[in-house]
Order: structure tokens, then C-alpha cells, then sequence
């Protein structure tokens, strides 16, 4: 156990710091030909992460671990891209507890309730931990989804906080 949560742990960091990097790039590089980049990048790496998960839960250990790096990776490919949408959609008044409700909301939704939500759903299905985790995940798939129908709204509403900016100035 102290081995699989020392090779996860790695895995995290490596994968986050990357993911994190490299989408926050891609999108920022991307934003001037890709209408709502920020929200296709992270669209897609949902949509991308999500298979990469699946297979991760049914090859068999050491390769399950690329698989798992690459859903990580994914996952947090889209972390760049979210905070900035974020940042372009809020007045500045309210920029600093926006992003406090988002990273409670974000914690609440995921590392808190989803060893609960994993178990209750094994529990419920004999114990199978597989069926467990595909439930679960298709939330990965479902905000590839969410993520992807957002970005025909982001130039517009970019546009009324900087319109309400302006406004202010005067």
C-alpha cells in the first residue's frame, strides 16, 4: 500500500503540474482562432481523459499506471483554462470569493464526498469496485460535455464584465 500511494502520489504531482501548464499554454496559444478556447481545451481533455481512465481499470498493473498518468493528466489539463474563465467572467469586486466558492464547490464535489460516493456504489453493486469507478467517471464525460456546450458563451459574457468595467470608469 505504502508503494501504490508513493507511485499515485507521484503521478499527481507530475501529471498535475504538467496538465495544469500545458493546458493553461494550449489555451492561451489557441484563444485567438478557437472561439471559447479556454472551455474546448478543457472540453476536450475531459473527453480525452475519460477513456484513458476507463482503460486504466481494466489493464493490469504496472501498465494501468501510464494509463492512469494520462487520465491525471487530462484531468488537470483543464485546471489553466477553468481558473481563466473564471478570472474574465467575474467583476474584480467579487473575483476573490468567486474563486473561494470555486475551490469549496470543487473540494465539496470531489475529494471530500468521492471515497463515499465510490463505496456507496460498490457497496450497492456486491462490492465491485470497477462498476464503482465507471459510475463515477462518467461525470469526467459528462463535463467534457458541459465544458464544450459553455464555449459559444464565454466571448459574450467576457464582454459584459468588461462592458460593466467600463461603465464603472465613468
Amino acid at each position: 500500500l505504502a508503494q501504490v500511494n508513493l507511485i499515485f502520489g507521484g503521478i499527481l504531482v507530475v501529471a498535475g503540474i504538467a496538465g495544469t501548464v500545458c493546458g493553461g499554454w494550449l489555451a492561451d496559444r489557441l484563444r485567438d482562432r478557437v472561439k471559447g478556447s479556454y472551455f474546448v481545451v478543457s472540453g476536450v481533455a475531459m473527453l480525452v481523459g475519460f477513456p484513458l481512465w476507463i482503460t486504466a481499470l481494466y489493464v493490469p498493473f504496472p501498465y494501468a499506471w501510464g494509463f492512469i498518468f494520462g487520465a491525471c493528466f487530462c484531468l488537470f489539463f483543464s485546471t489553466g483554462p477553468t481558473n481563466t474563465i473564471l478570472a474574465n467572467v467575474t467583476h474584480p469586486a467579487i473575483r476573490a470569493s468567486a474563486f473561494a466558492l470555486n475551490i469549496l464547490v470543487i473540494h465539496s464535489l470531489g475529494d471530500v464526498i468521492s471515497p463515499m460516493v465510490i463505496g456507496a456504489v460498490a457497496d450497492a453493486t456486491g462490492g465491485n469496485m470497477n462498476t464503482a469507478f465507471m459510475v463515477v467517471s462518467a461525470f469526467i464525460l459528462l463535463s467534457g460535455v458541459i465544458w464544450l456546450f459553455g464555449a459559444r458563451h464565454l466571448a459574450a459574457d467576457t464582454a459584459k464584465v468588461a462592458d460593466t468595467m467600463a461603465q464603472e470608469e465613468r
